[in-house]
């Protein structure tokens, strides 16, 4: 990698090809300069000498040239040892990615691609553990409260109790997969300016509340909602819904009975800004640190509901592929939290 870093260094040779010309322009021209010099400064020639000089030198010239021109090859090779390493061991690597010229742009992009895959390849292996954690558990449960009816299905009064903790764990268990199902779906969502589009942001929310209708009820709680009924957000239609409803999902899930959440928005010449707060437990310095990483256990919500530890890492993600920020607020445990969406114009 030195020859390639040192040609890189060198302002005219921006091209990997220009790079090869150049040190076969070298090659091909240092025994004929060396001959030039050889007539201007000597005396006398003969033919011998003339011809064992021009022969030095043109062996000499190509054993360097083809030595240089090798090790302009350590860049590509470096790369497809790169991709070796990681299809046989798995091994990330960490190529150089500061440099321009074709070659440069293809080890960034091996190093983009395995990086990517990586990821990929770790949040598969997550997810099925996730799974086969989430949905063994409540089977399990299932399974004993079955075997406590055979013993004591004959007493009505705990007949109906283990009929009640049946309905319990179906329904989370249904609620699991639908959630997962969400988060599945939005995690492979194509998201691109190509097909983002002018959306309403009190038509989104709106929809999302009404979704929530049932458990927003169930709670009690006031929501309060002051958005500007011509404020828009550029996006990606799926993408923005998914966002907003799973904060709005948090809010709902983290708010004690008779809470209340707030719904705002604002507009700059740059961005639109979506506020989302709650009076629920909020957090303290140590869990917003964690607040946005895939599959860290988080609380249950007031009423129990479970958390799949996804649900903000892929909001987050879908928000920056917007080109925008997420911003988690709390003044600590037990004081509400506040999260702003900032999606560019």
């Amino acid at each position: 990698m030195k020859t390639y870093h040192k040609l890189s260094q060198v302002s005219f040779l921006k091209k990997y090809s220009y790079k090869f010309l150049f040190v076969a322009f070298l090659g091909i021209h240092i025994p004929l300069l060396g001959i030039i010099m050889y007539a201007l400064f000597a005396t006398t020639i003969s033919t011998t000498t003339f011809i064992l000089i021009t022969l030095g030198l043109t062996l000499g010239a190509t054993a360097l040239t083809l030595k240089v021109l090798d090790a302009l090859l350590d860049p590509i090779i470096k790369g497809k040892n790169a991709l070796n390493a990681f299809v046989q061991d798995k091994t990330v690597p960490d190529l150089p990615t500061n440099y321009t010229d074709e070659v440069g742009e293809m080890l960034r992009n091996i190093q983009f691609t395995i990086e990517r895959l990586d990821e990929v390849d770790q949040e598969k292996q997550d997810i099925i553990e996730l799974i086969s954690h989430d949905l063994r558990t409540p089977v399990l449960q299932t399974l004993g409260i079955i075997d406590f009816l055979k013993e004591d299905g004959d007493d009505p009064q705990k007949r109906q109790e283990y009929i009640t903790l049946l309905n319990e764990v179906a329904t989370k268990q249904v609620k699991f997969l639908e959630d997962m199902l969400k988060i599945l779906k939005a995690k492979h969502l194509e998201i691109s300016s190509k097909n983002f589009e002018m959306l309403s942001a009190s038509e989104i929310i709106n929809a999302i509340i009404h979704t929530y209708k049932k458990s927003i009820e169930a709670k009690q709680l006031v929501i309060g909602i002051n958005l500007p009924a011509q404020l828009s957000i550029r996006g990606h239609a799926n993408g923005i819904t998914q966002v907003f409803e799973n904060l709005v999902n948090n809010a709902i899930k983290f708010s004690q009975k008779n809470g209340e959440i707030r719904i705002s928005g604002e507009e700059t010449n740059n961005e639109v800004k979506i506020i989302i707060k709650d009076y629920g437990i909020g957090f303290n310095d140590r869990t917003k640190s964690t607040l946005f990483k895939k599959f860290v256990p988080g609380h249950l919500g007031t009423s129990g509901e479970p958390t799949t530890g996804l649900g903000l890492y892929l909001t987050k993600k879908i928000v920056e592929k917007h080109g925008g920020t997420l911003e988690p607020y709390s003044a600590g445990k037990g004081t509400g939290a506040q999260f702003v969406v900032s999606i560019p114009k």
